[in-house]
């Protein structure tokens, strides 16, 4: 809009333009107060000279053919010669004016029908600028009703230089407050950005490694900017350090197998039971790993995927695998319930719980899923409960299948892998995972916290 390049600052945007702004704010405003001045001043004038006026009206007395005037005046400057202010009286042919007109030239008085009026702020005669204000009345007379003209003038010189001088005064005063805005303007701006500066300050830090992530004390509006960067920072932290682990579990779980085969490679003749058998726990090992480095884990930017979407897809998979066991399954999820992550993540992570459950219950299963609002977040968390009427999990092995670093392949049977990867994805979404007893169905009762 006002020609700013695309790397122009944007401190130097803000000043430019705000300062535009306050210029022309400060410019409209001095020229509405003059016009406010000089109406009012005017509207004064008006109201003096028709004073004036009235007073003459009043003061008018015709007696046989002829204009009889008292002694007295509507203000003692219309007896002063040259005093500006001048009082005329027009009646057919005779013309009646006040000692102040004494050697002046002042404005033609002009005759007007009865009620006619004029006002002219700026009547010029003889090269003097005069307030000029007539109007045509009715005498009443025994007789008759005779037609006159009166008219009441006064030097405008005086008020238009005042005027001007206002407008001086006025304009300077403009300068001054503009130029003392402006540098408080420059001081609120240089104070106001300083939170940005350290911002970059403090990325830069974290770029030479200088610190681990930006601290908490920025101004409310950064806060919620920095809060998003440090879980970028967490999040790809996590993530390298689960592809790490990923791959140290992968070599520590592959060392076993290898050593077998190595092993029964030295005999003769070789056992291919035992080579098949390793191979194919080692294949098992491998896409277990994979599946753990395809988490994703939390990401910062990402639009949510409604949960009940995928809840009903997986039951109804599940509902056509067992379809002998005639599942009874109940839903409860919160309405537009949302997870803010990868769909692959939600469909690992439910259908890993959900077919747990179908393995090992009776009968039912209950699915329980709430929101999680933190004050401060937009985005929203999940609450998630899945339990069964199964035989339920003993609580020494609860622990051991909530152990971190235990390889799937080292955990209870029938809960290894899928758990594990269970465990992955919520860990990698900071999150919580329990295992409890389920006081109606009786069986296991997975509870999962997953944060805003």
């Amino acid at each position: 809009m006002f020609g700013f390049g695309q790397r122009t600052a944007l401190k130097t945007r803000v000043l430019l333009s705000s300062s535009l702004a306050l210029i022309l704010a400060l410019g409209l405003m001095g020229v509405i107060m003059q016009q406010a001045f000089k109406e009012k001043t005017l509207q004064l004038v008006e109201e003096r000279l028709e004073g004036y006026l009235y007073a003459l009206i009043a003061y008018i007395e015709y007696d046989e053919n002829q204009l009889v005037m008292p002694d007295n005046y509507p203000t003692p400057r219309m007896e002063q010669p040259a005093s500006g202010i001048y009082g005329q009286i027009l009646i057919r042919d005779f013309l009646w004016q006040t000692p102040s007109v004494l050697g002046q030239d002042i404005p033609e008085i002009k005759p007007l029908a009865t009620n006619e009026r004029i006002f002219n702020t700026r009547q010029k005669f003889g090269g003097v600028t005069y307030f000029y204000l007539s109007q045509g009345v009715a005498i009443e007379t025994d007789d008759e009703v005779i037609s006159a003209t009166i008219a009441v003038s006064e030097n405008a010189g005086e008020f238009y230089d005042e005027l001007a001088a206002f407008r001086e005064s006025l304009l300077t005063w403009i300068m001054v407050i503009s130029g003392a805005l402006l540098v408080i303007q420059w001081v609120i701006m240089y104070w106001a950005t300083r939170p940005l500066k350290r911002l970059m300050h403090d990325l830069s830090r974290l770029e030479q490694g200088a610190e681990s992530i930006f601290p908490e004390d920025y101004p409310l509006e950064l806060r919620g900017l920095t809060a998003s960067l440090n879980r970028l920072i967490e999040n790809e932290r996590n993530s390298l350090q689960r592809q790490r682990r990923t791959l140290g579990d992968l070599a520590h779980s592959l060392k076993t197998p290898l050593a077998i085969i190595h092993s029964e490679l030295d005999n003769q003749p070789v056992d291919k039971s035992i080579i098949n058998q390793q191979v194919m726990q080692m294949d098992e090992i491998v896409a277990y790993q994979l599946k753990r480095a395809a988490v994703a884990g939390h990401r910062t930017f990402t639009r949510g995927v409604p949960v009940i979407d995928v809840v009903d897809k997986i039951i109804d998979s599940l509902q056509k695998v067992y379809r002998r066991k005639n599942v009874q399954v109940k839903t409860a999820v919160a309405p537009g319930a949302e997870f803010f992550g990868e769909q692959g993540d939600l469909m690992e992570l439910l259908g890993n719980l959900l077919e747990n459950a179908f393995k090992w219950c009776d009968l039912h299963i209950q699915v329980t899923i709430k929101t999680l609002i933190k004050s401060g977040r937009q985005r929203t968390g999940l609450i998630i409960e899945i339990s069964d009427d199964g035989p339920g999990i003993a609580e020494q092995k609860r622990e051991l299948l909530l152990q971190r670093g235990v390889r799937g392949d080292e955990k209870v049977t029938g809960h290894g892998i899928g758990l594990s990867i269970v465990t992955d994805i919520v860990e990698s979404y900071q999150g919580e995972l329990s295992i409890d007893r389920d006081p109606d169905l009786q069986g296991a009762r997975f509870n999962i916290t997953l944060p805003p």
